[in-house]
């Protein structure tokens, strides 16, 4: 059994990915970026692939905390941004 995600409660290392979900910066809504989608680290990547770190499949949503999830605010790593959530 590998890490258990927090948020979708499931293994990362087999789930597809986790839950759809929203950031919210200065009371604007931002759609997550999916793993290959544009804008992601991983943006075209085939189908099938899966994120290097949280394990999350194209077409899914990384798993929060993920180093490779993009902020779709300022298109920064996530994990790191400025971005006031």
């Amino acid at each position: 059994m590998g890490a258990i995600c927090k948020e979708c409660k499931q293994d990362m290392l087999v789930a597809d990915g986790c839950v759809p979900s929203v950031i919210i910066c200065d009371g604007k809504t931002y759609q997550r970026i999916k793993v290959g989608g544009s804008g992601d680290f991983f943006e075209d990547a085939p189908e099938g692939t899966r994120c290097g770190d949280c394990g999350a499949k194209v077409g899914y949503y990384h798993h929060p905390g993920c180093d490779c999830e993009r902020c779709p605010v300022c298109e920064g790593q996530l994990l790191s941004c400025d971005c006031d959530f």
